[in-house]
């Protein structure tokens, strides 16, 4: 079977394929950024929580404070009551309740931290199960630009962000009005110039404090967070290349570069607790402010006789408790800046937010389908599979025998860097192609495109005669399937790392896929077979281990049309020869359907075998 190549004037096929000169095309690529007026109402309500959970924490947060409160005003008429030696039973009731406000309190702050905690964990869950619904569910281009390191803060700091932002930040500021007015209500009654001056004292510590802190954290947060990722970024590179690093002789500097990136976080973290520390020493310039008014309140009461001893030691010595909740607000400001970024983020993790479904068909500029916009237990989407993991029918069928046609077809990241020059490719039924390279060439970049990962920065992709842009997401992932070099090991057992492929394979299939690519007697020396957890709890896979168990997943998974990045890379000489045989024949040796449409990215021309198409890839210069 053969598979004609036309492609520019650098690129030729050889075997089956032909080459011919083809015209530049050019291209351009647009980039819109959908704005969300709301990010963080959007990913706040991704929560989940319910308003009856938020309810009951502020009410448990506000009672501990209310008891501390109230302990204070009690404590302070006993203390100066009893100075005046009243009869002792006009004290009894006063002393038990400081003993049973004293306990209250202590119990009404496990209630608070119970509730509080219980609801921004459950939220957190919640909010990271819908993210990766709404991952599964966008386009590849949308997150194939992000670094590993980035989407992996995203999804672990960035949430934890959201969770981190109901109990530092909702919560506190809700009980901080609660106590405020309920000190106003309390002082009132005794002295209402006492009462101007906490107001006073309230406003600056619940206004001035919060303000300074959340503007030095909105200075702060993007140096923070950048310094985050590059460490996050640095280290992942360190540990998933170790090996290879080591062998180049680049594993010290990629560890300099680790420690650089640490110092630049630790430095930019340095920064940003200055302007917080600031922002606290607010709280007890107003609580002075207030104290002095009380003072001056409380002398022209006591020397008139309009005021009890008690009475004059609440308005002295509530002032100490009265701003215990307003010292909590610089912090809820910082931790409400952090949380807009992250909601920021988050947002642009998971798409626009859309008014409604798409209709098949619709045309889309640079991606097929949006995210979804509720990402809710209500939303169709959510309790959807991801993409290609289930044998169940796309919404759109496409021919079991695809075929598959490129014209002009430009990739890279940006319309400023193309990767690859215009490219014309005709892929029938059973064709085999290589594409082949130096490093840098755009070969992974140009899979991914082929693949609709990635949109193409000119030129179009046909499957089947319809516009790949055009086709619906299922239709699309149930005829084409890109099995990239960095894919994902999960830590779980080894069946369910190959039915993340296809989520109705036997274990027959599984150990039909294993024995193909030689991993048979590696399970059966594993504990527990295909049961075996692998990853961090479990056992760590080679790097060629890991290569042979992706490659086996595309075998599972037996698409019309699969695409293979570097199926035989870490293999030995020998094994990754007729691994890349079998990949490429239609014979009946034949590891994928000789029918379908085979793709392999490959530095190992020598090993092909004939009939195959080779599409050899230059480097473009910048």
């Amino acid at each position: 079977m053969t598979a004609p190549v036309h492609a520019s004037a650098n690129t030729s096929a050889n075997a089956s394929g032909t080459g011919s000169a083809s015209a530049p095309a050019s291209g351009s690529g647009a980039a819109g950024t959908d704005r969300v007026a709301t990010p963080l109402r959007r990913v706040t309500a991704m929560l989940g929580i319910p308003r009856s959970r938020l309810i009951a924490a502020v009410a448990a947060a506000s009672a501990t404070l209310l008891s501390a409160l109230a302990l204070a005003a009690v404590s302070a008429w006993l203390i100066t009551t009893a100075w005046t030696m009243p009869p002792v039973l006009d004290l009894t009731v006063a002393v038990v309740c400081v003993r049973a406000l004293g306990i209250s309190r202590g119990v009404f702050r496990w209630v608070d931290r119970m509730a509080t905690h219980d609801a921004a964990l459950r939220g957190v869950v919640t909010l990271r199960t819908r993210l990766f619904a709404a991952l599964a569910d966008r386009p590849g281009d949308a997150l194939s630009r992000l670094r590993r390191g980035d989407l992996l803060a995203r999804l672990g700091d960035d949430a934890q962000e959201l969770a981190d932002h109901v109990i530092r930040a909702t919560v506190p500021a809700l009980v901080a009005v609660v106590l405020g007015i309920s000190t106003v209500l309390l002082i009132a009654p005794i002295s209402p110039l006492a009462a101007l001056a906490m107001i006073a004292a309230l406003v600056i510590s619940s206004a001035l404090g919060p303000l300074a802190a959340y503007r030095a954290a909105r200075l702060t947060e993007e140096a923070v967070v950048a310094g985050r990722g590059a460490v996050t970024r640095t280290a992942l590179q360190v540990l998933d290349d170790a090996t290879s690093l080591r062998l180049d002789g680049r594993l010290d500097g990629a560890l300099a570069e680790h420690e650089r990136a640490q110092r630049a976080y630790d430095a930019a973290l340095d920064r940003a607790a200055l302007p917080s520390a600031l922002a606290a020493a607010v709280v007890p310039v107003a609580m002075i402010l207030a104290l002095t008014g009380s003072v001056l309140a409380a002398g022209p009461l006591w020397v008139a006789g309009q005021a009890s001893a008690g009475q004059i030691g609440v308005l002295l010595l509530l002032p100490l408790s009265a701003f215990e909740a307003a010292s909590a607000l610089p912090a809820a400001a910082s931790q409400l800046a952090r949380s807009q970024a992250a909601a920021r983020r988050l947002v642009e993790t998971v798409g626009p937010e859309r008014p409604g479904h798409e209709r098949p068909g619709h045309k889309r500029p640079g991606a097929r389908r949006p995210g979804p916009e509720h990402l809710g237990a209500e939303h169709p989407d959510a309790e959807r599979r991801a993409p290609g993991t289930s044998a169940s029918a796309p919404a759109q069928p496409v021919a079991s025998s695809p075929s598959l046609v490129v014209r002009g077809l430009v990739a890279g990241w940006s319309p400023e860097r193309p990767l690859t020059a215009p490219l014309d490719l005709d892929l029938a039924p059973g064709a085999r192609v290589a594409i082949t390279g130096a490093s840098g060439a755009g070969k992974s970049t140009l899979v991914s495109t082929l693949a609709g990962l990635l949109a193409p920065l000119a030129g179009s992709i046909r499957l089947d005669g319809a516009d790949l842009q055009e086709l619906p997401e299922a239709a699309v992932r149930e005829a084409m399937v890109l099995f990239a070099e960095d894919a994902h090991v999960f830590a779980t057992t080894v069946r369910e790392n190959l039915r993340v492929a296809r989520g109705d394979a036997s274990d027959e299939e599984i150990l039909a896929a294993l024995t193909a690519t030689g991993l048979a007697d590696w399970v059966a020396h594993l504990p527990g077979g295909l049961s075996h957890l692998l990853g961090p709890d479990g056992t760590t896979v080679s790097g060629g281990e890991r290569r042979r168990l992706l490659l086996a997943r595309a075998l599972v998974r037996r698409a019309p049309i699969t695409l293979l990045d570097e199926p035989t890379e870490h293999l030995d000489p020998e094994r990754a020869r007729a691994l890349l045989h079998a990949l490429l024949s239609t014979g009946d040796d034949a590891l994928l359907e000789p029918d379908g449409i085979v793709v392999v990215v490959t530095h190992d021309v020598a090993s092909l075998p004939a009939g195959t198409t080779v599409l050899p890839l230059p480097v473009i210069a910048p």
